[in-house]
């Protein structure tokens, strides 16, 4: 790691050498109207140099060599603008272009082309909402995903659990997430598969956010059920930055971002590094710190070729008063921020690296290589149960993992024709190996007791995909693909290496399995007029399940299918794999569960001003064995289904002045339980979030924004509520020259609010009967930061 940040810097200190360039910065309206045009795609031709435009239709390229250039401009719905620029050295060119509307050709089918497949996945909405939401925080980032909600129910300091599209998602089972290339997802991990700590990506880095709801793409594969969210962080800042941060709760926050030369457009390197603590607001201090640094560097082999370098982490620690059950608070043994057992909390860090490499053919094909070396830790103590399993010394866990993740992803793309059709073929493929020392432990009071879980896990991950798109007319296309993911799990038990060496009521096996997984997807796009498109979506995603539940599930079938041969009966067969704490259903059920969808969606822009989408959904989920890594276990989860409705809306109603809306509704069941017991818990059934924003670049900006969650069922048969929540928020800042001056508001009602929330059965200490009730960790009451900013 020291010698890559060391090579890092070195690229650093040799960008800061002067060169001879210039800039070219300029507005780009609509020619009828005179509306400036948002996410105009800005491009020197035959090169991968290029920008979009913001909120006010404005770009800037900087630091160009000098010299003639070809700008392309380029927008779904308008004709492409192609105008000569001679960049002179040390001089700023300043220019105004205007498109001209254009229905969609079926020459604009280029390899770069982004049209949408589907009704949430239009990046010129993303692009306007990166710009009209606040931004201070990596859960901001999240937040920014319509219709997706979190919720921190330890200190800060863990992973939020995510809520999309009527799954409980965990801490990101069903959501795929990723940044610059590279996977956050977790396999097998200590606290929970898919577990996506996204605390490492420092939010004022981030580029470029691209969304997509239902497994419609044949790029993305484990976790791709729900969606997927891939973040691109900034090649080049827009300035260098200073900021400090500070609020109640004795909430610091600082941030350093640095590039030399002031950014350049053929090769840059920045660095970026934040502080960020607080005590939160309960009566035991959180002393939640964090630490992230950040450093990037790109420079281009060629006009045509592009080598780009990134390598970051972060290290946190942090206190936790948990999830508390309600009976706690209204006896008045605690008060709502109050807690149990304060020794709650851990530790977790990671460290990044990311190379990736990026050629630009004359023909206009593109090649794309991304490889990534992840090395990450993590423990964690928690007591969701207080005295339920040991009436003596309580029932703290502490989860505890080591690992090293490595991966490569490559793709190529490339137009052709067929009968006549344009096509746009896209074929990749990929690697990745997790290897990972996990241990699930008893400890009361953070003192090791016993352990319930102890392996070492060799997990790898191969795939291959292609996908295509046929464009048979400018009023229809149609996008289909097909994806494979081969699986490999390996498992050393260190708890016990044979049958009868442990026996502490949980399953125990060493051994491997290998699984495989086919995902088909279909799109058809139809725009009978224009800037309307109509979406029919049908695919099938997956998400991995633990290693440890692979290959347990595998030794179920091994000894199932040994006694057999030995003559035993299907029922003695039975009655020995309980005797080892086997559930015999496991040897007919698979780790891959996959996720069928079908979509049908309309999005539809109105005089360049209204921005609208609607989705009308379904998705059905195979039954499959949840390993717990609370419990050591593997659990039975039922196939479900569920139904939704997601609706989006982004209005300019000045050209200074936005308003949006997002609701999301789903209905999400447990198939084969009859009604009224079926519920999926804590699946959320009503979301809403919108807002009022005032963007300017001088004098005064802001926006006041909502949150709303229905109740929901905390359990299958809804007899404990999780009750849902609007929270009010507010951002002010005001620009004055180089500096910035912020202010934001947290839950200005000061609503009593949960944030997360469980049905869970505990024992208090002293109880002599446990009590199944909810369980929830209290939200933030109303609070105010303040900051000032410094751009040079």
């Amino acid at each position: 790691m020291k010698y890559y940040l060391s090579f890092l810097l070195s690229f650093l200190i040799f960008s800061a050498q002067a060169h001879n360039a210039g800039s070219i910065c300029g507005t780009v309206l609509d020619a009828k109207s005179g509306i400036s045009l948002i996410g105009v795609n800005i491009q020197i031709r035959g090169s991968l140099i290029g920008t979009n435009t913001d909120l006010k239709g404005n770009f800037e390229l900087k630091n160009i060599q000098i010299g003639t250039y070809e700008l392309v401009f380029s927008s779904l719905g308008y004709q492409a603008v192609i105008r000569n620029i001679e960049v002179k050295e040390n001089s700023t060119d300043t220019i105004i272009i205007k498109l001209e509307e254009s229905f969609f050709g079926l020459d604009e089918i280029t390899v770069q082309g982004t049209r949408p497949i589907s009704a949430a996945s239009s990046k010129e909405i993303r692009a306007i909402d990166m710009q009209l939401k606040p931004l201070r925080t990596s859960q901001d980032m999240l937040l920014m995903v319509p219709g997706l909600f979190i919720a921190q129910h330890q200190g800060g300091g863990k992973a939020e659990q995510i809520f999309l599209r009527g799954f409980d998602c965990d801490h990101g089972t069903d959501v795929s997430i990723n940044v610059d290339g590279m996977p956050v997802n977790m396999v097998t991990h200590a606290h929970g598969q898919g577990y996506a700590d996204l605390h490492f990506l420092i939010s004022e880095t981030v580029d470029e956010m691209e969304v997509n709801k239902g497994p419609y793409l044949a790029n993305m594969g484990d976790f791709y059920t729900a969606g997927a969210v891939n973040f691109k962080t900034k090649d080049i800042l827009e300035s260098n930055l200073i900021k400090i941060e500070a609020g109640q709760f004795n909430t610091q926050k600082y941030t350093l971002m640095f590039q030399p030369d002031n950014g350049g457009i053929e090769q840059n390197g920045y660095i970026a590094m934040q502080y960020h603590r607080s005590d939160g607001p309960f009566i035991s201090p959180e002393n939640f710190e964090r630490m992230n640094i950040f450093g990037k560097y790109f420079f281009q082999l060629t006009q045509n070729s592009k080598l780009t370098f990134s390598a970051g982490g972060f290290s946190t620690g942090w206190n936790a008063s948990g999830q508390i059950p309600d009976r706690a608070v209204k006896q008045g043994i605690i008060s709502r921020f109050g807690g149990l057992d304060n020794l709650e909390g851990g530790v977790t860090n990671r460290k990044n690296m990311i190379v990736n490499y990026k050629f630009l053919s004359s023909s206009g094909s593109e090649f794309e290589v991304n490889s990534y070396f992840t090395q990450y830790n993590f423990k964690l103590y928690s007591n969701f149960t207080y005295f339920l399993l040991d009436s003596v010394n309580g029932d703290m866990i502490e989860q505890n993992e080591h690992r090293t993740m490595q991966g490569i992803n490559a793709n190529y793309k490339f137009a052709s024709s067929w009968f006549g059709f344009r096509q746009l073929n896209k074929i990749g493929g990929g690697y990745r190996g997790d290897l990972i020392d996990i241990q699930l432990w008893h400890s009361p009071n953070r003192v090791r007791m016993n352990d319930f879980t102890n392996d070492v896990i060799d997990e790898q991950n191969l795939n291959c995909w292609f996908q295509q798109e046929f464009v048979f007319s400018p009023k229809f296309r149609m996008v289909w693909g097909l994806r494979h993911d081969y699986f490999t799990f390996a498992k050393d038990d260190k708890a016990g290496s044979s049958l009868d060496s442990i026996n502490n009521g949980l399953p125990h096996a060493s051994g491997i399995s290998f699984q495989s997984v086919f995902s088909p997807k279909i799109n058809f796009i139809i725009s009978p007029v224009k800037n309307l498109d109509i979406f029919l979506n049908f695919g099938q995603g997956f998400h991995s399940n633990d290693a440890r539940d692979a290959v347990i599930g595998s030794r179920v079938s091994e000894l199932s299918n040994t006694w057999r041969n030995e003559g035993l009966s299907n029922d003695q067969i039975d009655t020995r794999l309980r005797k080892y704490n086997f559930d015999p259903a496991m040897r007919n059920t698979g780790t891959l569960p996959k996720a069928t969808a079908g979509e049908i969606g309309i999005k539809n822009r109105l005089f360049n001003k209204l921005h609208l989408s609607l989705s009308v959904w379904y998705l059905y989920l195979d039954k499959e064995f949840v390993y717990s890594g609370d419990g050591g276990m593997a659990e039975l989860s039922d196939p479900t289904q569920r139904l939704g409705i997601d609706a989006e809306a982004r209005l300019s109603i000045l050209s200074w002045l936005w308003a949006d809306v997002d609701i999301s509704s789903a209905k999400a069941t447990i198939k084969n339980l009859p009604a009224g017991l079926n519920y999926v818990p804590l699946a959320p059934t009503l979301t809403a979030s919108g807002g009022i924003s005032v963007v300017r670049e001088k004098g005064f900006s802001g926006s006041i924004r909502f949150r709303y969650l229905s109740d929901r069922p905390a359990n299958e048969d809804n007899s404990i509520v999780a009750i849902g929540h609007t929270l009010f928020n507010a951002s002010l800042a005001y620009n004055y020259k180089q500096f910035t001056f912020s202010f934001n508001g947290e839950n200005l009602l000061n609503s009593v609010w949960n944030e997360a929330q469980f049905a869970t059965e505990t024992r208090l200490k002293g109880e002599k009967n446990s009590i199944t009730e909810l369980c929830y960790t209290p939200g933030n009451p109303r609070n105010f930061q303040f900051g000032v900013s410094y751009k040079f």
